[in-house]
């Protein structure tokens, strides 16, 4: 329920508002003309209205080079190294099999976007744009497994990429001089690579997945903070 309110309210921001605009496409925002040279971070409101990072990045925010005119950066880095140990006992034996895996992964993504606005009225404003983004991806393990004689050694690696351009188009109301609500809708265009390499033992396995896809995001809606 709270997930269908939360888009039923999104939908209808964005839907009145575009009527709004359209209805005043002749006037001309006044806060539109007081961002030049501003900087901007911005947040994604969550269904429960908590604050998360806006687009699934870990940091997102934007810079107004002219009053209609704007280029959007979001920055993702994923790093981590654990080390997994397992023992298993084999029904009706003394048997026990155990394996000491070191997992390591490194992941970056990075989305930009430029933003056209459109005049709209004094505290709504129309905007367009869109950007490359691109994303990177590696993890690795190494390790025994300790389940006969003589010892196995396992090494996995996964290595992926995916690059694409992001269209969006969306709706920005002022309710404060430097904070504003926003609703969008995107679309992605995104070529997707992946390897995979798998050693167990004198075993060894490599696959391959490649493929393009067109997805369209759900709405974010955010809160953007000007300074």
């Amino acid at each position: 329920m709270l997930l269908q309110s939360y888009l039923k309210f999104s939908l209808t921001f964005l839907f009145a508002s575009l009527i709004f605009v359209t209805a005043s496409f002749s006037q001309s925002s006044s806060y539109l003309y007081s961002l030049d040279g501003k900087f901007a971070l911005q947040f994604q409101i969550n269904r429960d209205f908590q604050l998360s990072d806006f687009q699934g990045s870990t940091l997102s925010g934007k810079y107004h080079f002219s009053t209609r005119d704007a280029v959007r950066l979001g920055i993702t880095l994923e790093l981590s190294d654990a080390d997994a140990e397992l023992s298993s006992n084999e029904l009706d034996t003394v048997n026990v099999n155990t394996s000491n895996i070191d997992n390591s992964n490194f992941g970056i993504t990075i989305n930009t976007q430029y933003i056209r606005y459109i005049k709209g009225t004094d505290d709504i404003a129309f905007f367009i744009g869109g950007g490359p983004f691109i994303t990177y991806s590696t993890t690795t393990s190494n390790g025994e497994i300790r389940e006969k004689d003589p010892v196995e050694k396992l090494k996995r690696s996964d290595d992926s990429y995916s690059l694409g351009v992001y269209l969006l188009l969306g709706i920005e109301w002022w309710f404060h001089k430097y904070m504003s609500l926003s609703a969008e809708y995107g679309m992605k265009f995104m070529y997707r690579s992946r390897e995979s390499m798998v050693e167990q033992g004198v075993l060894r396995r490599e696959t391959t997945d490649k493929y393009f896809r067109i997805t369209a995001n759900s709405i974010n809606f955010g809160i953007t903070v000007y300074f």
